[in-house]
């Protein structure tokens, strides 16, 4: 059985992008564009590890990882981030992000860190 990545961004074009690339891994890949949506998917599909986007218009991916646990069961994350500041760095290492990568493209580099925590996430 695969195991099931929940990917949250709000760019509908990185979020096709990234899905089929981590689709492509073996991965089952479950999208929301909006932190409500990825709450809702959150308690309904419950993935084994959370891809998410640090800055969307609704909520922070910080402050919807935030949420989720609070609701749910401890799952590991990843986050993606367009713009990575000393503030958001820190912040992840207080909830315990898995890995925080910085979005400049869909390249080999970001795919390979990508590749690599989610293989470890779900070893």
């Amino acid at each position: 059985m695969s195991k099931k990545v929940l990917l949250v961004d709000d760019e509908q074009d990185f979020l096709n992008l990234m899905s089929k690339l981590i689709g492509s891994w073996g991965y089952e890949v479950i999208i929301a564009s909006n932190g409500a949506q990825a709450l809702e998917l959150s308690k309904a599909e419950r993935p084994d590890v959370l891809v998410l986007d640090y800055l969307m218009p609704d909520m922070n991916g910080l402050d919807l990882l935030r949420k989720m646990r609070s609701t749910t069961t401890r799952v590991p994350a990843i986050v993606f981030t367009a713009n990575p500041t000393i503030k958001a760095m820190e912040e992840s290492k207080e909830l315990n992000i898995a890995a925080f990568i910085p979005k400049i493209s869909p390249y080999v580099d970001t795919q390979q860190d990508l590749k690599m925590s989610l293989d470890l996430l779900t070893q």
